[in-house]
């Protein structure tokens, strides 16, 4: 009887336990997201916008230290954003994704983007970040981390 009990409890627990996942199709993306971020913020203080973008099967968490003005950041369509600790997070549109990585009703705030085309930048921002390989949406892979100059030349 304490057995059934115990388990009882514990899948009540389990079923309460919060998911603040409100934007991503999967958790894994979401965690993958956040854990970046982190990463970024321990390493260098100064990153406070991440563009979290795919280009077929591939994320890519890109952290730059000023809004809209780092290539090619500037001349994509931006789906929304939220704030996640003192980083803003924009959600840029996807190139012909293979997967989409946003749930179709999602809480991204459209009025909390800076809609202003800058002149991009390309020698003068900081663009570092993560680029993962998503097998499926559940199931992503690290290719690349560090500085990504290299993979966005004009």
């Amino acid at each position: 009887m304490k057995k059934i009990t115990l388990i009882i409890l514990f899948l009540f627990l389990y079923s309460c336990k919060e998911n603040s996942n409100q934007f991503f199709v999967s958790d894994e993306i979401y965690t993958i997201i956040l854990g970046s971020i982190q990463k970024e913020n321990k390493e260098n203080k100064n990153l406070n916008f991440f563009y979290i973008f795919t280009k077929h099967d591939t994320l890519v968490v890109l952290a730059t230290s000023r809004e809209n003005e780092v290539f090619p950041i500037d001349r994509l369509s931006k789906l929304g954003a939220f704030k996640y600790k003192d980083n803003k997070v924009i959600i840029a549109e996807s190139y012909n994704p293979k997967y989409n990585i946003v749930k179709k009703k999602n809480a991204l705030d459209n009025d909390f983007i800076k809609d202003k085309k800058n002149r991009g930048s390309f020698d003068e921002d900081i663009q570092y970040g993560y680029i993962y390989k998503m097998i499926t949406p559940n199931n992503i892979n690290l290719i690349k981390k560090g500085e990504l100059k290299e993979f966005f030349i004009k």
